[in-house]
């Protein structure tokens, strides 16, 4: 590979290491080592950069992976748990989903918006975590005091009340978003999600 070393102008010490194909710098001075390993190193990602890559199952890859997308999935889906009691919201970046974007109110509603989309009904999903709408007094107050004096949060007066207030608003709150929960899966489709865990299931997201 084509590698260009760049230096300061009236240098000949190279401070900067460009990919000779679309131009990427590398910068030695992110390396926590010495200074010959540090360029060498560089010097290596330079090199590495436009190379064509493949994944442990032969298949290419592009950078910043490390491995395709049927891997990565199948060693997401080897590192969840199993889960059969769960009942609640789900999400599936295989599927629009009942709600959009892929979530769901639960399997069955992401079962019954797959039928409605037409879209295929993927092996496995994931359950949610919630996070619901909550204000924190200490990071309110921490805010409003970073254009004050150093001592400011020490002269509050009426942070107990100002409290009361909150724990109000914060019970009256139904706001809630969810997040995948990529410890756990829940499978639909035994055969299917099987098939991925020995590397013959497909990869759509």
């Amino acid at each position: 590979m084509n590698i260009k070393e760049l230096t300061f102008k009236g240098s000949d010490q190279t401070v900067l290491y460009s990919c000779g194909t679309c131009g990427h710098l590398f910068s030695p001075r992110i390396y926590a080592c010495s200074d010959a390993d540090a360029h060498a190193a560089a010097r290596r990602a330079a090199d590495e950069c436009c190379t064509p890559k493949y994944c442990a199952c032969g298949k290419p890859i592009e950078a910043p992976w490390t491995a395709c997308g049927s891997c990565r999935e199948r060693l997401r889906l080897e590192k969840a748990t199993v889960i059969t009691d769960y009942n609640g919201p789900v999400e599936s970046d295989k599927t629009r989903g009942e709600w959009g974007e892929g979530y769901s109110s639960d399997v069955a509603a992401l079962i019954e918006s797959c039928a409605e989309y037409d879209d295929p009904v993927p092996a496995y999903c994931w359950p949610c975590t919630s996070v619901p709408l909550r204000l924190d007094l200490d990071r309110i107050l921490e805010r409003a005091c970073e254009e004050q004096h150093e001592d400011a949060l020490d002269q509050i007066e009426g942070a107990d009340e100002l409290q009361e207030a909150i724990d109000r608003f914060n019970a009256a709150q139904t706001c809630v978003t969810y997040y995948p929960d990529h410890s756990r899966v829940i499978v639909i489709d035994q055969d299917r999600f099987d098939n991925i865990l020995r590397g013959h299931g497909e990869s759509h997201g």
